[in-house]
């Protein structure tokens, strides 16, 4: 089908010549925060791709006045990355369509801003599909890629992409349900500078339900992303570190059977409590899971709780996790995957006096998509969130107070222009709320204030797909 066909890549293949000539980055430390910083940031996208069934949008928002240079590489020639840059007038935003500029396939760009707070997502569109994910700032050393699957009808793809001058080597090591999963083939990539490196897994690693990535650039610095894909969409995430908290605002699209894929990041007997959070208030420890080794597990989440709810991760040592919500399969329904093994549950604990149906979404209402993000390893009072609409699609910008008090949150939307109306709301203490974004008016990102920590992600959802897509927090 042409969604398969759009998705088929040849397995490492080199692509981009080093020689070409292009502005020189600026070079992220190892270990810098993710946040949006208040001064000149340089944003990372990996994959951005415009041709003839595919168009990427980058937007960007900015609390200041700001300056912003747009690269993106040359896939086929050696002459000079196409670049653009315009002035964007703060506080606001703007989406770039790519493929007004640049429509070669993929091009992996990077996104110069003279100040700050600000950041950037990409967003790519296609009929019947759509995916998205924040661009990155920070540039460690490692990195770990969750949520992964070749198994039968799904794959998986991980871009290394190197916008820096230095060539790059990297190391892939895969977990999967047989633990510690070898592929020689995988222990040293060369990726070229200014350059990117697109890896096909099924080749190396086919039919393995749950695969976790750790990648270590042992020369020079990457960027890396991870695109799952089956029959029913598309879905992308950028590798994180590992950390004991993680806040999802929002798991469940509807339609969609949300699950947790989460792996150790080292140590053995890790605990592990997920609260569920909903409009109506906190089901405390609603699942529990035991870490026994670095074999990935997958944690259904869709019975927990009906839709739309977010989720809240802490372990007693340091883990990775990402959502991944998809179509059920009927093998899945009558009978497949259900709490793996290795999972102990327990039965929820109510803090709250919330009575959700757990029944699942009616017929009519079911979203075609695959869906998937990586969530905020902690929760901050500012936040910074570029973000896309449609028309025929719905976009929802998700917050979640976990904490103990009620907050005042003060919502301002982003564009081009003077005329969108700042909003607040009072969330109550553990629990989330949806604020719909108004398609059509030139809103491409929210600046979210709030007097207590809170934590925010953005969904899109319609025709096309749905996509899930974590926010960045300011300094």
């Amino acid at each position: 089908m042409a969604l398969a066909a759009l998705l088929a890549v040849v397995g490492l293949v080199q692509i981009g010549p080093p020689e070409a000539p292009a502005p020189e980055f600026e070079s992220a430390a190892a270990g810098e925060s993710d946040a949006a910083a208040a001064n000149a940031t340089v944003w990372y996208c990996p994959w951005v791709e415009a041709g003839d069934v595919l168009d990427t949008t980058i937007a960007v928002a900015t609390r200041s006045d700001a300056e912003v240079a747009m690269t993106l590489l040359d896939p086929l020639t050696n002459s000079d990355p196409t670049e653009f840059s315009f002035d964007l007038i703060g506080p606001g935003a703007t989406g770039i369509d790519t493929g007004n500029l640049l429509r070669r396939g993929e091009s992996p760009a990077t996104v110069e801003i003279s100040d700050g707070p600000a950041s950037a997502i990409s967003a790519q569109l296609a009929d019947g599909l759509i995916a998205a994910d924040r661009c990155l700032v920070s540039v460690p050393k490692k990195w770990f890629l969750t949520g992964g699957s070749t198994k039968t009808g799904t794959f998986t793809q991980i871009r290394l992409f190197n916008p820096f001058a230095d060539n790059a080597e990297v190391a892939i090591t895969a977990h999967s349900e047989f633990d510690l999963d070898l592929s020689p083939d995988l222990d040293s990539i060369d990726v070229a500078g200014r350059a990117w490196t697109t890896i096909d897994l099924e080749p190396f690693l086919p039919f393995r339900d749950q695969l976790v990535f750790e990648i270590v650039a042992e020369q020079g610095l990457v960027i890396p992303v991870l695109v799952r894909t089956d029959e029913h969409g598309e879905a992308m995430w950028t590798g994180t570190a590992a950390s004991e908290t993680w806040e999802f605002p929002v798991v469940a699209p509807g339609g969609l059977e949300p699950s947790l894929a989460i792996m150790s990041a080292g140590e053995d007997g890790i605990a592990i409590s997920i609260d569920i959070v909903t409009e109506g208030g906190t089901t405390v420890a609603a699942r529990e899971v035991l870490l026994d080794s670095t074999t990935p597990v997958l944690v259904p989440l869709g019975d927990l709780a009906a839709p739309p709810f977010g989720a809240r991760v802490t372990a007693s040592a340091p883990v990775v996790a990402t959502v991944v919500a998809s179509v059920v399969d009927v093998e899945d329904e009558q009978g497949g995957e259900d709490v793996p093994p290795d999972i102990t549950t327990t039965t929820a604990h109510d803090d709250t006096t919330d009575t959700t149906d757990t029944t699942a979404a009616a017929e009519d209402e079911f979203l075609r998509g695959l869906a998937g993000t990586i969530g905020s390893p902690s929760v901050s009072t500012s936040w910074i969130v570029p973000l896309t609409t449609l028309i025929g699609s719905d976009t929802t910008l998700w917050i979640m107070n976990g904490g103990s008090e009620a907050a005042s949150v003060t919502l301002l939307p982003l564009g081009e222009g003077e005329f969108l109306a700042e909003e607040v709301i009072m969330l109550e203490p553990g629990t989330i709320a949806g604020v719909p974004v108004d398609v059509g008016v030139g809103t491409f990102g929210y600046e979210v204030v709030s007097d207590l920590p809170v934590s925010v992600a953005w969904e899109i959802s319609g025709d096309r797909g749905v996509a899930l897509v974590t926010g960045i927090p300011s300094e």
